[in-house]
């Protein structure tokens, strides 16, 4: 045709490059191509700027009313089917096209979707993979929080849904992003957190082909490795499925025990049209408790010499801290935590025990070497960790009723009289609800006994817990603990004192150095009014150090006190213990203030007592993260108990050996 310069290009991505460059009035896509498809190709185009004006018409040899649906959605022009006739795409449109029901990409779904579950902050760092639901992202009140490592992500989201209760979301791409996710995702699953963990993956068509970061069944298989800690794993398959399996996911992730999820998103489904779903799914969950389980389980307690209750961390959250203290005053029934549920009762209480597990209180473990007659736990696994090495004193002479919403937990390391598969608010709620709520004399106070240690005569070093108690006293009374794994952990259990019920977060379940920062991170957008202070070990902060910059970039005022002994104090002690002799583990050369003022921390170092009272005001004022270095001595150890020697049986007595009769 007369006047008319056509160019042709086999891909949309070289087509995407010319359109960009030579601003044509017209382009023919075919809705299939590899890759980007003609779909999302043309989103591209009529959503930028400098080539909004020109004109998309889209092709195929088999045009489907849904295809055309989804094509004029994406901002064509004109759909036609395959052959093309030229001269008639330069002519004008019909003079009437047919008007059809919305659609909208898949990308903008997920985010939509999520944004109706309630998400109002996502962790998670971008990549091509997974790019078309960042950039719906940019469209959406949902904040971004782009972390420095993937795990960093995967422990923001726990620790945001550690400290709400809500759906925890990290958002990663394929391949090393997916992997490098895969501890947090396994510390969510053994700390029974709600996360939803979304992985961008290559297109479906391209999958198998030796496609870089491919991690589908014919890649990676990162599914089938993620199977094993997530209550759910697997592929979008296609786009028309995205919203249910999406709404899946995301009531998993909340319902019975709670725990983590994941989706991987081939890009061409997220990149794809789809038609919303017209109507919300809704999962509905409760029950009632047998009254006559109710009223034995009152019996018992009440008719206990000793009676003990032991509270795991399921008793957090749904007002049933508050139930579980009527309980414990209107049955008169001391109470212990475990290490991860420690505040959910008040240790000022006259009924408080203190912690019992490791880095417990010497109160909970005498009165637990006593034995109890009755023992109440509940929202506990009661693991080794918070049972001090499967302690045969919680067995109880006469009764122990194990309360959790995880049947597979009940029986697994005691064998329950009373086996109960409820949430611990449930059963303590329907259990208040039989009980008097009048105000009642309590018992004179058992006291939480905390063991006695000296300060530090070292030079240039401070006693860990003199380090907990000046830190305590600095901060405000409803600071928000995220604590990690080491010796630090310990005094942190042992020397805290705390009143309320959300203001400590541990993830024992795993143990993974570096997650308290992650974890400060998503408590501190959970909680953007009060201060979250995060205490690591030098080792720990060694691991996942960069966060401190995603904290600097999001303006958080995170506190984050590092316990810095030079060394990996707890498997240096552990293996003295156990072997006689001490390896040396060190951390150095570390200078923590010189690596946090790099990141653009305002940076504090505390070499002796009393230091920190001269930065109070700096600790509550300071608008950004302030990282103090703690050099504390690391001769002054925690008496504790072996936990591994009280879980392995005793060796065989040797004995004499039989005369045998060998038979033929």
């Amino acid at each position: 045709m007369d006047g008319v310069e056509v160019a042709v290009a086999d891909n949309a991505i070289d087509a995407l490059l010319q359109i960009g460059t030579s601003r044509p009035d017209i382009v023919v896509l075919d809705v299939f191509m590899p890759g980007v498809d003609g779909l999302e190709a043309c989103r591209r185009i009529t959503s930028s700027p400098s080539t909004r004006d020109v004109k998309v018409i889209l092709t195929s040899g088999d045009m489907t009313p849904e295809l055309e649906r989804a094509a004029l959605a994406a901002g064509a022009h004109r759909v036609v089917e395959k052959p093309i006739d030229l001269a008639a795409l330069v002519a004008p449109p019909p003079a009437e096209e047919p008007v059809y029901a919305p659609t909208m990409r898949g990308a903008d779904l997920i985010v939509s979707m999520l944004a109706e579950a309630g998400v109002d902050v996502v962790f998670g760092l971008p990549g091509g993979a997974i790019s078309a639901v960042h950039d719906a992202l940019i469209d959406s009140s949902i904040r971004v929080v782009t972390n420095r490592h993937e795990s960093g992500s995967m422990f923001g989201a726990a620790g945001y849904a550690h400290a709400t209760g809500k759906l925890g979301v990290a958002i990663v791409t394929s391949g090393p992003g997916a992997l490098n996710a895969l501890t947090g995702l396994a510390s969510a699953w053994c700390d029974g957190l709600p996360v939803l963990l979304l992985v961008g993956d290559v297109p479906r068509p391209a999958q198998g082909k030796g496609v870089l970061q491919d991690s589908s069944a014919h890649g990676l298989q990162i599914v089938e490795m993620a199977r094993h800690v997530t209550k759910l794993a697997t592929e979008v398959p296609r786009t028309s499925a995205l919203p249910h399996v999406l709404r899946r996911a995301i009531a998993t992730a909340l319902s019975g025990r709670r725990g983590p999820v994941m989706l991987t998103l081939p890009i061409d489904v997220t990149s794809a049209e789809v038609a919303p779903p017209r109507a919300a799914g809704e999962v509905v969950l409760g029950g009632k408790l047998a009254e006559a389980t109710l009223d034995e389980v009152i019996d018992l307690v009440r008719g206990a010499r000793r009676p003990l209750i032991l509270a795991g961390s399921g008793v957090r959250g749904a007002r049933a801290p508050a139930k579980l203290r009527h309980v414990a005053e209107v049955l008169r029934c001391p109470v212990a935590t475990t290490p991860k549920a420690k505040g959910v009762f008040p240790e000022t209480h006259p009924l408080a025990l203190g912690v019992l597990g490791l880095g417990g209180h010497m109160s909970a473990r005498r009165y637990l070497d006593a034995t109890p007659d009755v023992v109440v736990a509940i929202g506990t696994s009661l693991g080794d960790m918070s049972t001090d090495g499967f302690s045969p004193q919680l067995q109880a002479t006469r009764a122990l009723v194990h309360v959790d919403i995880d049947a597979r937990q009940i029986g697994k390391s005691y064998a329950p009289t009373h086996a109960i598969v409820a949430s611990a608010a449930d059963f303590l709620g329907e259990l208040a609800d039989k009980l008097p709520h009048t105000d009642l004399a309590l018992p004179h106070a058992i006291g939480v006994h905390r063991q006695a240690l000296p300060s530090s005569m070292a030079v240039g070093r401070i006693a860990p817990q003199d380090a907990i108690r000046e830190i305590q006293a600095a901060l405000p009374p409803d600071t928000i603990y995220t604590v990690d794994s080491g010796e630090h952990f310990l005094f942190a259990v042992q020397y805290l004192e705390l009143e309320e019920p959300d203001s400590f977060i541990v993830m024992t379940g795993l143990g993974s150095m570096g997650q308290s920062l992650g974890a400060a991170i998503g408590a501190q957008l959970a909680h953007p009014g009060r201060t979250v202070a995060a205490i690591c070990g030098d080792g720990c902060f060694a691991m996942n150090a960069f966060e401190i910059a995603t904290a600097v970039a999001e303006q958080l005022p995170l506190r984050v006190f590092v316990f810095n002994d030079g060394r990996l104090g707890m498997v240096e002690n552990g293996h003295e213990k156990v072997y006689g002799r001490r390896p040396s583990y060190s951390t150095g050369p570390l200078d923590i203030c010189d690596i946090a003022r790099g990141l653009g921390a305002a940076v504090v170092r505390v070499d002796g007592p009393g230091q920190l009272s001269r930065v109070h005001q700096m600790l509550r004022d300071m608008p950004g993260p302030v990282v103090v270095d703690v050099r504390i001595d690391h001769e002054i150890q925690l008496a504790k108990r072996d936990r591994i020697a009280a879980m392995t049986p005793p060796p065989a007595k040797r004995t004499s050996t039989p005369n045998l009769r060998v038979i033929n």
